[in-house]
C-alpha cells in the first residue's frame, strides 16, 4: 500500500471515528420520530439494500440491449457515500469507491460518458458525476487527480461543443453514442442539464480551481432556470426537443409538456443546483440573488404538499405506465431543497413540518412501496428504471433528513 493511500484511509478512519461521536439524531429536527431511531434504522436498511443489490447499479434493458443508467447508479452510490459518513460502514465507500473507478473507465476521449441509453445526456451525467464530487475527500491523492481531471476534461468540452447557449443555458446533449462517436447534438436549452451540470458540476469545478469562469457558467445557468419560473412559483420543464418549449406557448400539448407533466422532477434537480452553488460559489451578492428568486418556489412546493407527504402524483395523460411516474419519483429531493432553505435562509418552521411528513411517509412501509422503494419489496416495472431512481433519490433525501446538509458538504 503507497503512503499516500494510508494517508487518505487514515484521514477517512479519523473522519468516521468523528461523526461516531455526532448522532444524526441530535442534530437534526427534520425526523418525524423524536429521536431519529425510525429514520435511521430505514436509512441504514436502505444503504444495506442498495450494497447487496446495486453495487454495480441497476441492469435496466433498453432497445433490445443491458445496460447501466449511470444517473441511477450515481445517487445509489452518494447514498452509500453518505451512508458511511453517518453510519460508519466502510462497505457502503468502498463500494461507491469501486464504481468511481469503473465510471473513471468509462469516460470517452471526448469527455463525455455515454448515459445508458445509447445517449449522452449532460443531465444524466451530471448526476453521476456528483458521486466524484462526494468521494473526493475520502479517497487517496492519486484518485482525488483522476476525478478532477475527468470532470476537467468533461466541462471543457462543452462550450467546445456549442452545449451552453447565449441565454446561459444548457443544451441537452446527444441522441446517438456509440463507440465513443457522437451524433444528434441537441443544443436546445435544457432545465435538467443547466440545474445538474451547469448548476452543481461547474460549480464544484469552481471551488476546486477557483477559476472564475467556472462560477459564472453555475450562475448564468440557474439564472436562466429561474427567469422561467411562472409567477405561482411553477418552475417549467423545458425541452423543446420533447416538446415543452417557452416558444411554443398556448399550444395545449406544448403547455401540458412544458408546465403540468414534471413540475416536481424540475423543482428536485434545480434544487440539487441551486443548493451547491449557494454553499460553495462564495459570491455573497449572487447568493442573495437566487435565495430571493426561488422564495416563491418554495411557498409553491409547501403549497401543495399531497396530504401523505409526499409530491406529485401519477399522470394518466402520461406515454405509458413508466413515464407516468416519472414526476413523483424524481421529487424526493425536494426534501434536500427545503432543509437548505431553512437552513441557510428562512427558519420556516412550515418547512420543518413539510420534511417531517415526507419523512413520516418513507418510513410507512406501505406508502413507500406504494411509492416505488425497492427495498420494502416495491415490485418493478419491467424495462422502467422509476423504482430504482426513487429508491436511489430517496437514500439521498434521508442523508439530509439525518444529517442536514451531508449530501453538499464537499
Amino acid at each position: 500500500m503507497s503512503k499516500i493511500l494510508g494517508r487518505g484511509l487514515f484521514v477517512g478512519f479519523l473522519f468516521t471515528v468523528i461523526l461516531s461521536y455526532v448522532p444524526a439524531r441530535a442534530e437534526s429536527p427534520f425526523c418525524s420520530d423524536p429521536d431519529c431511531k425510525a429514520t435511521h434504522q430505514t436509512f441504514k436498511q436502505l444503504c444495506d439494500y442498495i450494497a447487496a443489490n446495486r453495487s454495480s447499479g441497476p441492469f435496466i434493458v433498453s432497445q433490445g440491449k443491458t445496460i447501466t443508467a449511470i444517473f441511477i447508479t450515481g445517487y445509489y452510490m452518494r447514498t452509500l457515500v453518505a451512508g458511511y459518513e453517518i453510519l460508519g460502514e466502510r462497505r457502503y465507500l468502498d463500494t461507491a469507491i469501486a464504481f468511481g473507478d469503473t465510471l473513471l473507465k468509462q469516460q470517452m476521449t471526448n469527455g463525455y460518458w455515454a448515459t445508458g441509453y445509447g445517449t449522452v445526456y449532460l443531465a444524466d451525467t451530471g448526476s453521476a458525476v456528483g458521486l466524484f464530487i462526494v468521494l473526493h475527500k475520502h479517497v487517496d491523492r492519486e484518485r482525488q487527480r483522476q476525478y478532477l481531471d475527468a470532470v476537467q476534461r468533461y466541462v471543457k468540452s462543452i462550450p467546445k461543443d456549442g452545449m451552453i447557449l447565449s441565454n446561459g443555458a444548457l443544451g441537452d446533449g446527444w441522441e446517438h453514442a456509440e463507440d465513443g462517436k457522437l451524433s444528434g447534438p441537441d443544443r436546445t436549452e435544457y432545465t435538467i442539464s443547466s440545474a445538474l451540470t451547469g448548476g452543481e458540476v461547474y460549480t464544484w469545478m469552481y471551488h476546486m480551481t477557483k477559476d472564475d469562469r467556472y462560477r459564472q457558467v453555475a450562475y448564468n445557468a440557474l439564472r436562466w432556470v429561474l427567469s422561467t419560473m411562472r409567477k405561482d412559483g411553477v418552475i417549467p420543464y423545458v425541452s423543446p426537443s420533447e416538446g415543452a418549449s417557452l416558444e411554443k406557448q398556448g399550444d395545449p400539448t406544448n403547455d401540458f409538456h412544458l408546465w403540468d407533466e414534471l413540475p416536481y422532477l424540475s423543482s428536485a434537480y434545480l434544487g440539487e443546483g441551486l443548493l451547491s452553488f449557494d454553499l460553495h460559489c462564495d459570491q455573497a451578492e449572487w447568493k442573495a440573488d437566487l435565495r430571493r428568486e426561488i422564495k416563491p418556489h418554495i411557498e409553491w412546493l409547501l403549497r401543495t404538499q399531497n396530504a401523505n407527504g409526499s409530491w406529485g402524483i401519477q399522470n394518466h395523460r402520461a406515454k405509458s405506465k413508466c413515464s407516468a411516474v416519472f414526476d413523483p419519483t424524481r421529487s424526493p429531493g425536494i426534501a434536500n431543497l427545503l432543509i437548505w432553505y431553512y437552513e441557510q435562509v428562512d427558519k420556516d418552521p412550515r418547512i420543518v413540518s413539510a420534511v417531517r411528513k415526507f419523512d413520516r411517509f418513507l418510513l410507512n412501509r406501505e406508502e413507500a412501496k406504494a411509492f416505488g422503494l425497492l427495498n420494502v419489496g416495491a415490485p418493478p416495472i419491467p424495462g422502467c428504471e422509476a423504482w430504482d431512481a426513487v429508491t436511489s433519490l430517496s437514500g439521498y433525501a434521508l442523508s439530509d433528513i439525518l444529517v442536514p446538509g451531508i449530501s453538499s458538504k464537499w
